[in-house]
């Protein structure tokens, strides 16, 4: 994992397998609590969790993870090679997956896709001041 970090931002190269979501959830906290904003940081780990998760499930690759402290909300981004977007499922409630989404539309304050030629960024913002 290699993290890069400024005063507002931090950038971590996640592996491809299991262990990505663990070390996206403890980079969201690590970041938080520099930042005084560790009240955000349930919802931020749970989003961050299922973002990574779905690289991990569906892309199978390895992913980057930036946080940006912003003035009023920090802004998590998840970047992976694929082109392919996020699908918003309605999942029976016996079925064990296909809830990322809905969990991001329903906590995240805002939250998007950029598709680039060489994959994609799924990224989320939660409301949150210092």
């Amino acid at each position: 994992m290699v993290m890069e970090r400024d005063a507002s931002a931090v950038s971590v190269q996640l592996p491809a397998g299991p262990g990505a979501a663990r070390a996206a959830r403890v980079s969201v906290c690590d970041a938080l609590q520099r930042w005084c904003l560790q009240d955000l940081a349930p919802v931020a780990e749970l989003l961050t969790d299922e973002l990574v998760s779905n690289v991990v499930r569906h892309v199978g690759s390895r992913s980057r993870l930036r946080l940006v402290r912003q003035p009023s909300s920090i802004r998590v981004e998840v970047q992976d090679p694929s082109t392919a977007l996020p699908v918003r499922r309605d999942p029976d409630p016996s079925e064990d997956h296909g809830r990322g989404i809905l969990l991001v539309e329903s906590f995240a304050s805002a939250w998007g896709v950029d598709v680039r030629g060489d994959g994609k960024t799924v990224w989320f913002e939660l409301d949150g001041e210092a």
